[in-house]
């Protein structure tokens, strides 16, 4: 197996500095791919990007710990009427880092983590004209549910995709059926 040119690491609120600089990149550089601005972010103490920190798991990707050059983030409870259900969010590469496999890095991870919170399944919003990011999504198992698009808090449309993590509980109980006596003589 090769080793990855790059290393993961979960940004903590110790590491909110680092939460910060690369956010304000991203909500800078591609406004249209977050349902937050720059106006929203820019200025405000980075105890707030700790609080952000503290409230769902956010992972980067890079050389080293300290030099993110990808984000994404991963959030359980946002939809109270599935309670299975995670919400993937700030999701951000670098220009100068895309196609390097740091945002399938950090997807494999995400996936993993939901997966072992008890999350059955993972779901997200991307820009309509966004083909770059769903290609990533869909890299990572998203297809589109093919609900009609969303014209989000700043006027852009979005589409809403979605992943399975395991299949549903009723068809992991049928696999876990043992054949009758019956079924096993002919």
């Amino acid at each position: 197996m090769t080793e990855r040119p790059f290393r993961l690491w979960q940004l903590t609120p110790d590491r909110a500095a680092e939460w910060r600089a690369i956010r304000l990149e991203a909500l800078r550089l591609a406004p249209e791919a977050f349902g937050s601005s720059i106006d929203d972010w820019d200025g405000r103490p980075l105890e707030d990007f700790a609080a952000r920190l503290a409230g769902c798991e956010v992972w980067a990707a890079g050389p080293a710990p300290g030099t993110p050059q990808a984000v994404a983030s991963w959030e359980p409870g946002i939809s109270p009427a599935e309670p299975d259900l995670g919400w993937v969010m700030s999701v951000y590469v670098r220009p100068e880092a895309r196609g390097q496999g740091l945002g399938d890095a950090i997807f494999d991870r995400l996936i993993a983590r939901a997966a072992s919170a008890g999350m059955t399944r993972l779901g997200l919003h991307v820009g309509q004209a966004n083909a770059r990011a769903q290609a990533l999504y869909a890299r990572a198992g998203f297809i589109p549910t093919g609900a009609a698009p969303m014209l989000n808090e700043r006027g852009l449309w979005e589409i809403e995709m979605r992943r399975m993590l395991r299949p549903p509980l009723r068809q992991r109980l049928r696999a876990l059926r043992v054949p009758r006596p019956s079924a096993l003589r002919a």
